[in-house]
């Protein structure tokens, strides 16, 4: 017979999924659930029987719609949802057979856990395991007699055995890569465009949620060092800078490296990733692109760790083709060339050019803005040089890009993040979407040095972050964005446990597995085989060394009873204790008062275990055995 919770449970459960994986469902199959769920509830409580020709004709009308919708919608939240209307409706085939509930419960384990393709965070997966546990608490309701409806200790005390067989499987088990990667098509994206224009990344930087995490194992950069390379773009249409690499002819030599660092990045979808400086090596499911950069091997739509070892120096050149790509340029912004003739001819060298570029910054009186005046189609540059002087870091690094190459000198815009907030409870870096970033590398020598006007137009936003570098209003602007309510204040303190939940757990990949194996290949495991045994042993000595103190009193109070009594009469095999006193108290009638005390006494220590009884009984049998030369 089914238990009388389990429906209701069940309802329950699948309502707090519906919550949790929001993010895969869309508004009408989220809808139609809470339909479901609702009607499945109103039937239950009128405790009235829905025909079985009406589900299937609704399970057909769902799949139906399902299919309508593929085009609009990736295949993986088309499964999660045809998953959750299959639980849903399993629900209403539930009456007294245990067939249709063990059904039920297999397909919400796989419900509960595909929510890890969804958020793989410290506390969704802390909500996951809540809900297997949930479920698991409906797997005993299934098995469990109707009148008993809560845990004993003896269950709960297996739950605690299995755990470290988990942890062993978790740990030990080969670590395979995803058997398929399926792509977001429709996923809201955030995160680096493939284009730049000017001013385009100020909506990126009204996001301050978490882009990737940084830890250093030995020294760290310095704030003004810290610029994190992540995109390319080498083909300016006049408007937008575009990406135009060539894939890298060579990997990175390991060299020695000055900084070495692990990155846990969130998912962005896209397969960029984040580097500082020139890469010597690398570690993870990662590879180097052109222009120093590093990708990862598919796309990231999960929790991502890899490790880097870089110098924090300037990029090489990869080929002589590459510097005739940087050099092309339209020239449609007349003042702009016309500029970078004029302060060519002043300063002949790439370094002394990069320089007078940041005078001419200074001079101007450039300001930086979040809210920059909104250019004309045709000659932005110029618009932005001569007229306006206010703008974003795109428009500085797009502008002063346009003036290397209308100088003739290679140069492109690069694209990533700058600086981050050094985390004290957890000794790593967080760097957020608002610490996007772009600026310009030139080439010089066979490297691409770094120029960025932001430097010198808004230094505080090197130093100190993006709301310092702003002006009142515009900062009163930025953090209309950032409010967070209490919840969300309370779980940014704890964000450390996150990271090293990433860390420890998500990060846990083939690589450091090999790292295990060849540190245990090379343990002493001599010495530890012969201290594993003689700690068992040890363990096992001082068990039956209590198990024996536990019952030794008895034993030895009954052989001493024995001893002292045996002049009063043997006592029989099949006679109990109590019955061997009680016929000593009728044979010694002048004994007979200590004897019903000792059996007294004795009944006491047997069965309540009272110390003090086990003294009276010595002291009793201490002074019978004076009395046994009279006995006879």
């Amino acid at each position: 017979m089914l238990n009388p919770a389990f429906i209701p449970t069940a309802l329950l459960l699948q309502l707090m999924l519906l919550a949790l994986l929001q993010e895969g469902l869309s508004w009408w199959s989220s809808l139609v659930l809470i339909g479901i769920l609702l009607f499945k509830y109103i039937s239950f409580k009128a405790q009235q029987k829905v025909r079985m020709m009406t589900i299937n004709a609704l399970a057909v009308m769902l799949c139906l719609l399902l299919l309508s919708q593929l085009w609009q919608q990736d295949m993986q939240d088309s499964m999660l949802q045809l998953l959750f209307f299959s639980a849903a409706l399993r629900l209403f085939s539930i009456h007294s057979e245990l067939q249709h509930a063990k059904k039920l419960l297999w397909v919400q384990y796989f419900l509960i856990t595909t929510g890890f393709m969804l958020n793989q965070s410290l506390w969704f997966a802390s909500a996951v395991f809540l809900l297997f546990f949930c479920n698991l608490y409906l797997h005993y309701l299934l098995f469990a007699p109707v009148q008993q409806r809560q845990f004993r200790w003896t269950d709960i005390r297996l739950l605690l055995w299995v755990m470290p067989l988990c942890i062993a499987l978790f740990v030990l088990f080969p670590r395979l890569p995803p058997l398929w990667q399926t792509e977001r098509q429709h996923q809201a994206q955030t995160g680096l465009a493939d284009e730049l224009s000017l001013g385009g990344l100020e909506r990126l930087v009204q996001n301050d949620s978490l882009a990737f995490r940084v830890e250093f194992a030995d020294e760290k950069p310095a704030q003004h060092e810290l610029y994190w390379r992540a995109k390319v773009f080498e083909t300016f249409n006049g408007q937008d800078w575009l990406p135009d690499l060539q894939r890298a002819s060579q990997p990175p030599l390991a060299t020695p490296g000055r900084y070495r660092y692990q990155l846990v990045v969130e998912p962005h979808f896209q397969r960029s990733l984040f580097s500082l400086g020139q890469v010597s090596q690398l570690q993870g499911q990662v590879q180097t692109v052109a222009a120093g950069l590093i990708e990862s091997r598919q796309q990231i739509s999960r929790r991502f760790s890899y490790s880097l070892t870089s110098n924090g120096s300037a990029v090489a050149q990869q080929n002589p083709e590459e510097a005739k790509r940087n050099l092309v340029l339209r020239h449609t912004n007349p003042q702009a060339s016309a500029l970078a003739h004029q302060l060519k001819q002043q300063h002949r060298t790439a370094s002394g050019y990069a320089q007078a570029l940041y005078q001419y910054f200074e001079q101007q009186q450039f300001s930086y803005s979040l809210r920059p005046p909104v250019l004309n189609q045709q000659a932005q540059v110029d618009q932005f040089l001569f007229q306006h002087k206010v703008g974003f870091c795109g428009h500085y690094a797009s502008a002063a890009a346009y003036l290397f190459r209308a100088a003739g000198i290679p140069a492109r815009v690069v694209a990533g993040y700058q600086g981050g907030v050094w985390q004290a409870q957890g000794d790593y870096l967080q760097v957020l979407q608002k610490d996007a970033h772009a600026w310009v590398e030139y080439l010089e020598d066979g490297y691409w040095r770094r120029f960025d006007a932001t430097v010198i137009v808004a230094p505080l936003r090197l130093t100190q972050g993006l709301s310092d570098a702003l002006s009142l209003s515009e900062r009163q602007f930025l953090d209309q964005f950032f409010q967070r309510g209490v919840l969300g204040h309370w779980l940014q303190q704890l964000e450390w446990l996150d990271y090293y939940w990433s860390v420890w757990v998500l990060s846990f990949d083939q690589t450091e597995q090999r790292f295990i194996w060849h540190y245990f290949k090379t343990m002493p495991w001599l010495w530890i085989g012969g201290s594993i045994m003689t700690s068992l042993l040890l363990v096992l000595v001082i068990y039956l060394w209590l198990q024996r103190s536990n019952q030794s009193q008895n034993v030895l109070l009954r052989q001493r009873i024995l001893k002292v009594l045996r002049p009063y009469g043997e006592k029989a095999d099949y006679q109990s204790m109590e019955s061997y006193l009680r016929q000593l108290i009728q044979l010694y009638p002048l004994q007979a008062t200590k004897l019903n005390e000792l059996l007294s006494a004795y009944q006491q220590f047997e069965f309540a275990e009272q110390l003090e009884q086990l003294q009276q009984c010595r002291k009793l049998l201490h002074q019978l055995a004076k009395h046994n030369s009279t006995v006879g």
